[in-house]
């Protein structure tokens, strides 16, 4: 208990809470690196020990999200937990039914996102919620009881107005809906041109319950204050199956797009964008859904000429009738240049390379720069967890390796280091001040130098890690466990200097 006062004491000292994590990637490029915090570094690493541990009922892989003290993460026990960043004390938490989702996912694997004074994420139900970021929705404030919706999904206390929203009820075929999983973490972003010019939205993939079945991915649109679907984004066409968006997308604000990345349908060949890294404006794109978007051409897919505009642009990193499982289910990067211009977005598959392509519109837009093969192809990965980019850099682990954790040149792909003590990993990492962070899948959590790749932290967590590392206000957050029932650790840990 002294230790931790002494902890407690010197957070305290330190500026109020000015360098948060919001949102999955940190930022809407995807970075996943925090520019703002200084508190740990290269210096201070060493020193890092656990400040807390809070066990859940069940795994914790969705990445934490840190704003103003307070820590926001859900957890495959079907809840949904606001926590004290200092203390891991419960300030609030709401409980949801995933019925559909129980015998693979269930509860939450998406990371949430604190925009509009609200919380907002996915379940494997389908449902994209959104409550009061001050606890306000929640128990015992709002009412315990479990509201219940279609397909048995349900969740407790009182959402903002408009949520949540059916997302897997909003796809092209109704049979869709009991095998929608929302694994993806919702992106906000205000459309800078266009018809929704200047309207909060907010940008979530929908994908299957691990291809069993399959079901018609799409990436969605929604006001963000309304809940209403603007517009959707259909990655393959009804006659085929497959296109899931799994992963999270990233904004690149100067051209007004949304990067989004897609997987496949396993057993069956894949189709229509499926295995692509697609550009869409950020305005209007796909299918008209309030309105807002008139005379919209319908998209059209491979191997056909695209549409003009909708999308923007689509990259293949595979040819359709591909049957290998070569999903994209790392979360996209924007690339910028020293002056912050978006040059390449990029992105890993399971087929263990990391793509580079032109970012932004217009001629020679979407067009393959570069690619780095770091780790065989599997279907389990290749690149799962997020990459991110810093320092010129895109870092990232595999799940088959032998390149478990790499560092490639952003602009080359060249390769800068290869960590020869890394282990399989499906864990995002986090970027701060010199130094990379991710878990592994054999519980080992560490931090490496950024320029060396070797290790200068390393903790066992007691089960593996699937979670992306958060390093915010003077402290790291990370969330352990995969295997439910295993006897791994499971729930959220807190370490500081």
């Amino acid at each position: 208990m002294k230790r931790l006062a002494l902890v407690l004491a010197a957070l305290g000292a330190g500026p109020a809470f000015a360098a948060g994590w919001p949102m999955y990637g940190h930022d809407i490029r995807q970075s996943r690196f925090n520019a703002a915090e200084t508190a740990i570094s290269r210096q201070t690493v060493g020193s890092l020990h656990q400040v807390w541990f809070l066990q859940t009922g069940g795994p914790v892989t969705a990445t934490p999200s840190e704003v103003d003290g307070v820590v926001y993460v859900g957890s495959w026990d079907h809840s949904f937990y606001a926590l004290d960043a200092r203390t891991g004390a419960v300030k609030w938490k709401v409980a949801l039914a995933t019925p559909q989702g129980d015998s693979k996912f269930p509860g939450i694997q998406s990371s949430a996102t604190v925009a509009n004074r609200r919380v907002y994420f996915g379940d494997s139900c389908g449902y994209l919620h959104a409550y009061p970021a001050s606890g306000a929705g929640a128990p015992p404030k709002a009412p315990a009881a479990m509201t219940v919706r279609n397909r048995g999904c349900a969740s407790n206390g009182k959402e903002a107005p408009g949520f949540p929203v059916d997302l897997g009820g909003a796809l092209p075929d109704p049979a869709d809906g009991v095998n929608t999983d929302i694994f993806s973490s919702p992106m906000p972003f205000t459309p800078t041109a266009g018809p929704n010019k200047g309207r909060r939205m907010l940008y979530v993939g929908a994908a299957s319950h691990q291809d069993s079945p399959c079901i018609h991915g799409a990436l969605f649109a929604l006001d963000a204050l309304s809940g209403q679907i603007v517009w959707r984004f259909d990655t393959v066409p009804l006659s085929a199956i497959g296109g899931a968006v799994w992963s999270t997308p990233a904004i690149d604000a100067a051209n007004n797009l949304v990067y989004v990345d897609t997987g496949d349908c396993v057993n069956n060949a894949s189709s229509g964008l499926s295995e692509s890294i697609i550009a869409l404006d950020a305005s209007c794109s796909g299918v008209s859904v309030d309105g807002s978007c008139p005379g919209l051409p319908p998209v059209t897919y491979p191997p056909n000429p695209l549409t003009p505009g909708n999308p923007a642009w689509g990259f293949q990193a595979h040819p359709n009738g591909e049957l290998q499982d070569l999903d994209f289910g790392s979360s996209p990067n924007v690339i910028t240049d020293a002056a912050g211009v978006p040059v390449l977005v990029g992105a890993g598959s399971k087929d263990g390379t990391y793509y580079a392509v032109t970012a932004g519109r217009g001629p020679g837009a979407g067009q393959l720069v570069w690619k780095t093969t770091t780790s065989v192809a599997s279907a389990a990965g290749g690149f799962e967890g997020s990459t991110g980019f810093a320092a010129g850099a895109i870092f990232g682990t595999t799940f088959s390796g032998p390149g478990f954790e790499t560092a490639l040149d952003a602009f080359t792909g060249s390769l800068k280091w290869d960590a020869p003590d890394a282990a399989s990993s499906l864990s995002p990492v986090g970027i701060v001040n010199g130094l990379v962070f991710a878990g592994e899948n054999l519980g080992a959590f560490k931090a490496r130098d950024l320029d060396s790749g070797l290790p200068l932290f390393v903790f066992d967590a007691g089960g593996p890690i699937a979670s992306g590392p958060v390093i915010a206000d003077g402290m790291v957050f990370v969330g352990v466990g995969v295997l439910p029932g295993s006897g791994e650790a499971e729930g959220v840990y807190a370490f500081a200097p």
